[in-house]
């Protein structure tokens, strides 16, 4: 994923094939929201007037700079997962065995297809955990920036944990379920969290993005 463009991308993303869809272009949306924050930082440090907390808004590009090239791996992990489960519905279902082999397939295609939206949630969340210094270290004058990339990191965390619901759905294994949803409960609050000090720097600066 990480050598293909975003034209190659996006007409991939377009075709009628199913894959990549949703869970792909979620974790593309993640890499997009590190890039800005990578930038944002960036140009800070460029500039000798902000003294304070460089060390941070260094180890803010470094950890954005990890979670883009992982959000890029996780957006062809994604499409795989969801070819895995279109090739376990297409497995003949004739006899008894087939059957069984083919529902034992799919319940193993869905949960790959729940674990991978899941940690592209997770990595959102770990990037957003980012936002709180880089808002108070960073240029100012980037403060739409930093925004657009928190935006663009919960729009990440939010498709996927809609793929992880649905897909979740799907499976019988009750113990796996319950973990799932304490991990997406987890996930939640811990986005709210940081989205709530953008909330309000954004509101200091007098910028509303409703």
């Amino acid at each position: 994923m990480s050598a293909i463009d975003l034209s190659t991308f996006l007409d991939a993303l377009k075709a009628p094939s199913g894959a990549p869809g949703g869970g792909a272009a979620s974790a593309v949306a993640g890499s997009l929201g590190c890039a800005l924050f990578e930038m944002v930082s960036g140009i800070t440090l460029s500039l000798p007037r902000f003294t304070e907390g460089r060390e941070k808004l260094e180890e803010i590009r470094s950890r954005s700079q990890e979670l883009r090239e992982t959000f890029l791996v996780l957006a062809k992990e994604d499409e795989d997962a969801y070819r895995q489960v279109e090739s376990a519905m297409k497995m003949p279902k004739d006899s008894p065995e087939e059957k069984a082999s083919r529902k034992e397939a799919m319940q193993k295609a869905f949960i790959a297809a729940t674990e991978i939206p899941l940690k592209t949630a997770e990595n959102a969340v770990l990037a957003l955990s980012l936002l709180p210094d880089l808002l108070q270290y960073g240029n100012p004058n980037a403060i739409t920036d930093a925004a657009v990339g928190a935006l663009l990191l919960d729009c990440a965390r939010r498709g996927a944990v809609m793929n992880a619901e649905i897909n979740m759905g799907s499976i019988r294994d009750e113990t796996f379920r319950e973990t799932c949803r304490k991990r997406l409960t987890e996930i939640r609050e811990e986005a709210q969290k940081h989205l709530s000090v953008l909330k309000e720097a954004l509101a200091k600066a007098g910028l509303n993005p409703e």
